[in-house]
């Protein structure tokens, strides 16, 4: 799980950083990760965003999680951005899958 959280948060860094998109100067968490964060709890918890928020401070994945209502404000604002870039992700992990070879006995 650690291993695709972490691909989703490079790819979605680096598409974020080819579209054009700036966070605002003093936002501590980057929307690279609201959007990692939304993507956890959308695979992982059930849609449930507190829990994912948790899990992620627990582990010190970022170096800051926002409050969950934060978190939202920020999700909303981002969600232009939502839908293109989960087609992107589908598309990279379909490829990646694909690329994969399976040995049955």
């Amino acid at each position: 799980m650690l291993s695709r959280l972490i691909a989703a948060f490079c790819i979605i860094d680096d598409a974020l950083q080819a579209l054009g998109h700036t966070d605002h100067p003093q936002a501590k968490t980057p929307a690279s990760a609201i959007l990692t964060l939304a993507l956890l709890a959308a695979l992982e918890f059930g849609g449930k965003h507190n829990k994912a928020l948790a899990f992620a401070k627990d582990l010190g994945l970022f170096t800051h999680v926002p409050s969950p209502s934060r978190f939202n404000r920020r999700l909303h604002a981002l969600y232009p951005l939502l839908l293109p870039l989960l087609h992107l992700l589908a598309q990279v992990w379909k490829n990646l899958y694909q690329a994969q070879a399976y040995a049955l006995d």
